[in-house]
């Protein structure tokens, strides 16, 4: 975590994009490990250290863009996250309950951070135009 915290202190997008791809991979990877204990717990774990460099780097980011009001741009950082937090795993369960099985949960996941990289990444070339 020292080492993601400062990395993203220096070059943030230099740490979201590779950590984004990570997690869709890591995702992706952990929808075909399902049923095997070997591979899961290593991924589980990945994936939650990616998940804090990039979610603590993405709110780090909203507090210096939003300039002289950090605290506004702070709790719509923590906003947006704690819908993502509530979002997630209510499209989990309707996933589970249409009957996709187990293995439908992590490619969701990998669907939903490769829509959010797209974002990203059309929301950057917007911004450089």
């Amino acid at each position: 975590m020292t080492i993601a915290g400062r990395f993203s202190d220096r070059r943030p997008l230099r740490l979201l994009a590779p950590g984004g791809a990570g997690l869709c991979a890591g995702w992706a990877l952990l929808a075909l490990a399902v049923g095997s204990t070997a591979a899961t717990v290593p991924l589980v774990l990945v994936q939650g250290a990616l998940s804090f460099a990039v979610g603590s780097t993405l709110v780090t980011r909203a507090l210096y863009a939003a300039g002289e009001a950090p605290s506004l741009g702070g709790s719509f950082a923590t906003a947006a996250l704690n819908v993502g937090a509530a979002v997630g795993p209510a499209l989990a369960g309707a996933a589970l309950g249409a009957g996709s099985g187990y293995r439908s949960v992590p490619w969701l996941s990998a669907g939903l951070v490769a829509s959010a990289l797209a974002t990203a990444a059309v929301a950057g070339w917007r911004g450089r135009r």
